[in-house]
């Protein structure tokens, strides 16, 4: 039998910052259960389909085309550099018992701090984050041939994909998406100064706006020249813009400068081939995004396309 924490002994902050986030999400009320949607196991995904619009449509996509999810051991390491995100399917680590447990009792057991840093390296995947990269792909015009085309190709879908995870926490709100965050369930919290709740067309400026952010972030742009860039290729949005970059470039600089340019350098061929398969008898034109950043345009364009897509 584990050993449990003396009564004069206190939890440690991490352990109690834990739980406390754990007890705030299983406290969401569920006012539907989705069986159709909701991922067996899944934690917190139940609260999530009952929280956001925009999380339950991005699973009725997914499902539509096809996907599915598989519930294997993933830790984080094989989830970012083995998951192909070409294929209908997803694997994720049905953790949601072993949370449950953790809050109820396991949080007095000797080592529990341990423990979670250890569930943890298994369910840093966002589901959502994963979903949305499939379903883009059969929404983008086709893929071009050339590995510096291929490769900003890749970086305008990563940089939507980003923009919906922001988009998620806003429907989250901030004090929920925090929470939701730091249990690595999803990638990005809510902000303070978000639009989300003025007008459609507004909030689309603002998205936007962090579209362009995270895509000259993903191109490397030096974060300095990034407030420039986006108000010359968004003109008459300045406050927006203001907003939207602060927000988009809380990206991690490590992932855009290491992490994805080093996997789009082992991966970018394959992954043109997996989507030129996807793409077969599409007959829009080949997506070039351009050379030259500032000249974003038609991408715009496509992006808001791709709003509609998601309900947004």
């Amino acid at each position: 039998m584990a050993k449990m924490i003396s009564t004069k002994q206190k939890i440690n902050k991490e352990v109690k910052n834990f739980i406390e986030d754990a007890n705030l999400l299983f406290k969401v009320p569920i006012s539907q259960k989705f069986p159709k949607l909701v991922v067996s196991e899944l934690p917190f995904d139940v609260q999530l389909l009952n929280l956001s619009s925009l999380y339950r449509h991005s699973r009725k996509l997914y499902l539509k085309l096809g996907g599915v999810f598989s519930p294997k051991l993933c830790s984080t390491m094989r989830g970012l550099s083995t998951q192909d995100l070409f294929k209908n399917e997803i694997e994720y680590t049905p953790a949601l018992s072993e949370l449950k447990w953790m809050c109820e009792l396991g949080y007095q057991v000797n080592g529990a701090d341990d423990h979670i840093y250890s569930l943890l390296q298994f369910t840093e995947i966002s589901v959502f984050h994963e979903q949305n990269h499939r379903i883009i792909w059969r929404e983008l015009p086709p893929v071009p041939e050339e590995k510096e085309d291929v490769q900003r190709y890749l970086n305008f879908a990563e940089s939507l994909v980003v923009t919906l995870d922001m988009a998620l926490g806003d429907q989250l709100g901030l004090k929920l998406s925090t929470a939701f965050e730091r249990m690595k369930v999803i990638y990005h919290p809510g902000a303070k100064d978000s639009p989300a709740k003025s007008s459609k067309a507004e909030y689309r400026k603002y998205l936007l706006g962090i579209l362009a952010t995270t895509y000259y972030a993903l191109e490397t742009m030096h974060h300095d020249d990034v407030a420039a860039a986006v108000d010359y290729v968004l003109p008459g949005q300045k406050a927006l813009n203001r907003k939207a970059v602060k927000r988009g470039l809380t990206l991690s600089e490590l992932f855009a400068r290491v992490t994805n340019p080093g996997w789009q350098n082992i991966f970018w061929k394959s992954g043109q081939q997996k989507l030129q398969k996807i793409q077969a008898g599409d007959k829009a034109d080949t997506f070039y995004l351009p050379a030259d950043p500032l000249d974003l345009e038609e991408e715009f364009v496509v992006a808001l396309r791709i709003f509609d897509h998601f309900g947004l």
